[in-house]
């Protein structure tokens, strides 16, 4: 009788595991002023004043002022806060005092490990609207075909008003014979009898106040 030898095999499955050590590399980076306010910043008497100074870099960088040319102590002053991770300043009159007391030039020092950065000169002043009763002047007698000059003299303001004229209810329209001068004046080239069919009026209006002062002519 024969026999048969049987061979078995033994496969034996080994499985590795590779472990890959992934370094991540953090960039150091001086600071850099990345949000300011503008250089003539001209502020509400009737709000809060927030002075901008944002900056990024690695590490976070540190903040600091100066005003007027010295070193601006925050801490001292109870009016004044800084935002968390910003430079970004806000004075507040909740507790009493005026906003003209803060006018004057400011800088923003974002500091790190690695360097500083500075802001703009920022220079703050308040919003200045002058008092400009309305008038109503004499009229004015002219010859047809003749130039004609009407003056306005808004008083300056800060910043200056928007000057504009009008009738009793609309805009004087402008074209090449009637213009209006920078600095406020109603300019005729020559007046024609239809110019005498209205009243004309110099309005200014001024920033933040929401009021507009006239003189009629």
């Amino acid at each position: 009788m024969l026999s048969r030898k049987h061979k078995a095999a033994l496969c034996v499955c080994v499985c590795v595991c590779v472990c890959v050590c992934v370094f991540m590399t953090v960039l150091k980076q001086p600071p850099t002023i990345v949000k300011q306010s503008v250089k003539d910043y001209i502020v509400d008497p009737r709000d809060n004043i927030i002075i901008e100074c944002e900056a990024k870099g690695n590490p976070v960088p540190t903040f600091s002022w100066r005003r007027n040319g010295k070193f601006f102590n925050i801490v001292k002053d109870p009016r004044v806060t800084m935002r968390k991770r910003s430079g970004t300043l806000e004075i507040g009159f909740r507790s009493g005092g005026r906003p003209e007391d803060y006018e004057g030039e400011y800088q923003c020092f974002a500091s790190n490990d690695h360097g500083v950065a500075l802001s703009n000169k920022i220079l703050l002043r308040v919003s200045k609207a002058p008092l400009w009763p309305k008038e109503v002047l004499e009229p004015v007698v002219v010859t047809e075909g003749s130039p004609l000059v009407l003056p306005c003299n808004p008083p300056p303001g800060l910043p200056p008003p928007f000057t504009f004229w009008m009738n009793t209810m609309t805009p004087i329209p402008q074209d090449k014979r009637v213009s209006m001068g920078l600095n406020g004046d109603l300019y005729f080239s020559n007046v024609i009898a239809q110019d005498a069919y209205t009243d004309y009026s110099c309005n200014a209006r001024f920033l933040f106040t929401h009021t507009i002062h006239d003189v009629m002519t």
